[in-house]
């Protein structure tokens, strides 16, 4: 029998060299939908010098594999538009 909560689980999408590349992914992820959060120690991240973590829930990480993994032009959101 499933527990309802697996859904909620989160796991580490991607681990990242600094807060600057993390949350420009986190940014990417959120903008297409998926709930994503960073993590990393504080103290060392207020020096940018720390591994930082991309989190998603678990339902969601291939949703956030394909998005990181599709080409630039088709992260700009499902509102996105070109005018002809």
């Amino acid at each position: 029998m499933s527990n309802k909560n697996d859904n909620e689980k989160i796991v580490v999408f991607d681990k990242y060299d600094n807060q600057v590349d993390a949350n420009i992914v986190k940014g990417v992820l959120e903008s297409n939908g998926v709930i994503a959060g960073v993590i990393g120690d504080s103290t060392a991240n207020a020096l940018l010098l720390t591994p930082m973590y991309v989190v998603v829930f678990e339902r969601d990480l291939e949703r956030a594999r394909q998005i990181m993994e599709s080409p630039a032009d088709d992260q700009d959101g499902p509102e996105a538009t070109e005018d002809a």
